[in-house]
């Protein structure tokens, strides 16, 4: 399956994908497996940079959903809990009795990553009723809910899909996950949740009380309120009724350079063989981009049996900043940019006219707003993607400057992934090059290393006429 290379529509107007039905999507996802495959030359297509932190999942169709996974201890099999999100103005409401009512189906699928076969699986069934039908449109208003499945220790693909029980319709989507087997270590970190605080007047009861997640872990206005939910384990024995233990967390959040761009710690008295945290790290004025944010014992020190040395116990989690008109404002010259790319003759021009902050920051929300295929939702499909391509050009194509400047950049923020990517590293009368295909649009793009220090650049003469 080649990937589908799409360029930015008009303003107002939806892209291709949108134009196909969630169904259809769908049923190609299903038929597919959920398994996203590419065309292959000598290397594979662009994607996104793989790492052993479980990746969040969005779906493509309808109903939008994203998901993610907590590994929780448990007795015998390890419990594997999947965090979903999705906007009730995803599912179709019907009039009943009194109100209206909609329900859907989440179906959860272990496969084996190695071979594909089936592991576990299991279906639940859910229902929503509200009172009106301005209720069943509310923007923000999203279903956050979980299922729990016990899985035997292994490396998966979790497929999840979710069928709207009412409009018979469905989506889905796939996530790696593994499952480790029993804890070497005496303490550890169970896995760990992002999301927000909905709640710091205090501290006291359970966390989770106060803790909303984002499974999709993308964070934009919300960022200041960003939450990080977890349990430290203790299999050591329990202190006698009087005494006390405490754990010395640190804690530190680091860019995609590897960057340290928050460092704190905190202290946690014990509270038993299980203790929850939710901890607040002080995010404010993040540029967009992915982030890694992780979790180190500091104290007590842990030694393994027939070990000298204390071990590390850590526990890390990706996640993502939308670029938003908040943190725009720190660079608001560069953020308006890289529009550039996809806006129009006009657009350019009143950017040119643009003086201060404040009026960058206007136009920036109208640009967006005017591209926006669903401003009825909270999410604008078109942003997310764009910003998708900006963070990957940056993390890929950067070479003594940001990815999004460079040739592969612009093409790359334009037309999204090509179709097939040739790459010819060791040719021996010419420097190295690399070719993109983009099949619909008919369109080929050479890229030169005339220098040998990996800054391709596009030779216009061999290369397709328009971008």
């Amino acid at each position: 399956m080649r990937a589908r290379s799409s360029t930015y529509p008009e303003p107002g107007r939806a892209g291709p994908a949108s134009r196909l039905p969630g169904l259809t999507l769908a049923i190609l996802l299903l038929t597919l497996g959920l398994r996203a495959g590419t065309g292959q030359a000598q290397y594979g297509n662009p994607g996104m940079p793989g790492g052993s932190d479980p990746v969040p999942g969005t779906s493509i169709g309808r109903p939008r959903f994203a998901i993610d996974a907590a590994l929780q201890p448990g007795d015998g099999a390890s419990e594997v809990r999947i965090d979903y999100r999705m906007g009730r103005d995803e599912l179709l409401f019907e009039r009943t009795g009194g109100g209206y009512s909609a329900a859907y189906e989440v179906r959860v699928i272990f496969y084996k990553a190695k071979g594909g076969g089936q592991v576990t699986g299991d279906a639940f069934e859910k229902s929503l009723r509200v009172k009106n039908y301005a209720e069943t449109r509310l923007r923000g208003a999203d279903i956050i809910d979980h299922v729990s499945m016990r899985v035997p220790p292994g490396k998966y693909k979790v497929q999840v899909v979710i069928t709207d029980l009412v409009a018979d319709r469905m989506s889905g989507a796939e996530i790696p996950f593994e499952v480790q087997e029993g804890a070497q270590s005496p303490i550890w970190f169970s896995d760990l949740s992002l999301g927000t605080v909905t709640d710091s007047s205090g501290t006291g009861g359970d966390p989770r009380d106060r803790f909303t997640p984002v499974p999709a872990r993308r964070f934009g206005l919300d960022l200041p309120h960003i939450g990080v939910l977890g349990e430290i384990v203790d299999g050591r024995p329990v202190p006698a009724e009087g005494a006390q233990e405490s754990y010395r967390i640190g804690v530190r959040v680091s860019n995609d350079l590897q960057e340290e761009v928050w460092k704190g710690d905190t202290t946690l008295v014990r509270a038993g063989a299980r203790t929850p945290f939710l901890l607040r790290p002080r995010l404010r004025g993040l540029e967009a981009g992915s982030y890694r944010i992780a979790l180190e014992l500091l104290q007590p020190s842990v030694t393994l049996a027939g070990k000298k040395k204390p071990v590390a116990i850590r526990r890390e989690r990706n996640f993502d900043v939308e670029q938003t008109s908040e943190n725009l404002a720190w660079d608001s010259r560069t953020s308006l940019e890289v529009l550039r790319y996809v806006a129009s003759e006009g657009e350019k021009a009143e950017m040119d006219r643009l003086e201060g902050p404040d009026a960058r920051k206007a136009f920036w929300e109208s640009f967006w707003r005017r591209r926006d295929p669903t401003p009825d939702t909270d999410r604008n499909e078109q942003q997310e993607e764009f910003y998708r391509r900006v963070q990957y050009c940056n993390q890929h194509f950067s070479a003594g400057i940001a990815g999004w400047r460079t040739d592969m950049g612009r093409i790359y923020i334009r037309l999204g992934a090509p179709d097939e990517v040739v790459r010819n590293p060791f040719n021996f009368d010419r420097p190295p090059e690399e070719i993109w295909y983009y099949y619909q649009s008919q369109r080929r793009f050479v890229f030169i290393d005339r220098d040998g220090f990996g800054r391709f650049e596009k030779d216009d003469k061999l290369s397709s006429a328009e971008e």
